[in-house]
């Protein structure tokens, strides 16, 4: 699902439920990019900056993909900002070369932006496949077929054919968004 003009528009003017519909899409993608940098101590602080500069860029921002990839940049320049501030701070006081901390590389940016644009087709699939695949693969430690058949009350034999359904459902709706599979 990629965000509407209008959501955007309307969220630039101000209207919260359309600014909460944003961050709860982007929220996942933001924590990601922090993740990627090992940064913990300040996680939320660089959070609620990326979302603040988001909103008040709002305005220029007129599609999605835009969005993401700003979004994805902002994070990731605030996450190297900190490293720097850090690296400077243990310097000053350590008194000798601090750890270096490279950034995450660009792939990893790349990475990101597809996990984004999966998560974004999976919600566009039909309610049983996405809660299917989110079950299988976003909330556990790795598909578990005995709790999946036991949660949408099929045999467990046929958690493997309808996952294989849907991710081809997945895969067609990602071709659909121009996805390089």
């Amino acid at each position: 699902m990629t965000v509407p003009p209008d959501l955007l528009r309307r969220a630039s003017a101000g209207d919260d439920a359309a600014w909460r519909e944003i961050v709860a899409q982007y929220q996942r993608l933001v924590h990601a990019t922090i993740r990627s940098f090992r940064i913990s101590s300040e996680a939320e602080d660089i959070f609620q900056e990326s979302f603040l500069r988001l909103y008040n860029n709002l305005p220029g921002l007129r599609d999605s993909q835009a969005m993401t990839r700003w979004l994805i940049v902002t994070t990731r320049n605030l996450c190297i900002d900190h490293l720097k501030r850090c690296r400077k701070r243990s310097q000053v006081s350590l008194g000798f070369q601090a750890l270096v901390v490279e950034p995450a590389p660009l792939t990893n940016m790349i990475q990101l932006e597809r996990a984004q644009m999966v998560r974004e087709a999976i919600k566009e699939l039909p309610p049983r496949c996405r809660d299917l695949l989110w079950t299988l693969y976003f909330e556990q430690d790795g598909p578990n077929y005995r709790s999946a058949a036991q949660m949408f009350g099929i045999p467990i034999g046929s958690v493997g054919p309808t996952r294989m359904r849907c991710l081809e459902e997945l895969l067609r709706v990602l071709r659909r968004k121009g996805f390089d599979v």
